[in-house]
């Protein structure tokens, strides 16, 4: 399969996509079309944004923020100008999603040494590339509602339209667990259920075993993030 055969078969038969993938392991495609369209979001948002808005929208009510002097705050926020903004997020963005991937790719080696799986860290790499290209259904989202926005005063949750907070709890910036809630999105779900497909393609072992092996990070990692955010 090339990477356009590839992409379709993840979305309509997984199974052959991974089983091409454990023959086959490459990440270029998904890696580089999900940092571009990401990178590009950011610049697109941070660009058209009324800063001044947006300032006040994410630290006027900010805890942290209220609790420096006035000096202090006045100068914090007179650092966050619009190129600092677009290029501040657009350097995070080149730097941490690969970041991330390489850290999911490492739990998965090891995770595969202890239960005895072969495929070593290229395989995983690729594995964690492919099953995240959901992200771009959220990105397609974001991008449409950026175009069709008729203000500069865009709320900061278009850049996550399809999480759960933005679908149906609406709280508010700042108030407990919105970070936590606007992580949580239909497209992290569908990489999780590819992982999960992937896994037990690659294993052959049962579902429970490979929903287990990919969910357990994520379970501990949020529970501890619950914990934190609402107690």
């Amino acid at each position: 399969m090339n990477n356009h055969e590839l992409t379709v078969a993840l979305a309509t038969a997984p199974s052959s996509a991974f089983a091409e993938l454990r023959e086959r392991p490459r990440f270029w495609f998904p890696l580089l079309l999900l940092a571009v369209s990401t990178v590009a979001l950011q610049y697109g948002y941070y660009s058209m944004v009324d800063i001044e808005w947006w300032k006040d929208a994410m630290y006027g009510n900010h805890p942290d923020m209220q609790e420096l002097a006035e000096d202090k705050r006045a100068q914090a926020m007179a650092m966050l100008t619009r190129n600092t903004l677009v290029w501040g997020s657009m350097l995070s963005v080149a730097l941490l999603l690969p970041a991330i991937f390489v850290l999911q790719a490492l739990y998965l080696l090891v995770a595969a040494k202890v239960t005895k799986l072969s495929q070593g860290f290229k395989h995983w790499f690729a594995l964690v590339c492919w099953c995240s290209l959901p992200m771009l259904l959220g990105s397609v989202v974001s991008a449409i509602l950026l175009i069709l926005s008729d203000n500069a005063q865009v709320n900061p949750g278009v850049m996550a339209p399809l999480s759960l907070n933005e679908l149906l709890l609406h709280r508010p910036m700042g108030s407990p667990g919105h970070t936590l809630l606007e992580s949580l999105t239909i497209s992290s779900f569908l990489s999780y259920a590819l992982m999960i497909i992937g896994i037990r393609t690659w294993s052959q072992r049962s579902w429970a075993f490979s929903a287990l092996f990919i969910l357990l990070p994520a379970i501990v990692i949020y529970g501890v993030w619950a914990f934190i955010s609402f107690r």
